[in-house]
């Protein structure tokens, strides 16, 4: 699997959607999975409710974005916007990859793209190249 990783240095308390529509707006990606989300409660309680308040404090987001650029020099460009997304932002890591290398691990029987499929949400669909089916184990 070639990906590359990007991991920011400040946080930024940005929700998810936000940062899918900024993804989406800076470099037109084919698919985005979200790989893994953490949140971080904070639970405090008030003694004139019955309930307690849970506070979101903080988030971790890691998305699998699949491009479908023919040019090398293209997904090199989606790299370079997306580091610049990033670089604020501790709560983001990206891995970033070609849909149609992602189609041929998933027919080849690749174990991981196999999960991502099964496990993973689907949080943009550009529409345009359908995802390929997985290899069936014998």
């Amino acid at each position: 699997m070639k990906t590359q990783t990007f991991q920011s240095g400040f946080e930024q308390s940005v929700g998810l959607r936000s940062i899918i529509k900024e993804i989406v707006f800076i470099s037109d990606p084919e698919k985005i999975f979200l790989l893994s989300a953490t949140y971080d409660y904070l639970v405090t309680e008030n003694i004139y409710l019955n309930d307690t308040v849970q506070e979101l404090r903080g988030n971790q987001y890691d998305l699998l974005i699949l491009y479908n650029n023919e040019e090398k020099k293209s997904l090199t460009k989606h790299k370079l916007l997306l580091y610049g997304l990033t670089k604020h932002r501790r709560n983001l890591q990206l891995q970033i990859m070609h849909i149609k290398e992602f189609n041929d691990d998933l027919t080849s029987g690749k174990e991981y793209a196999s999960h991502i499929l099964s496990n993973a949400m689907i949080w943009y669909d550009k529409g345009i190249v359908p995802l390929a089916f997985p290899a069936q184990k014998n």
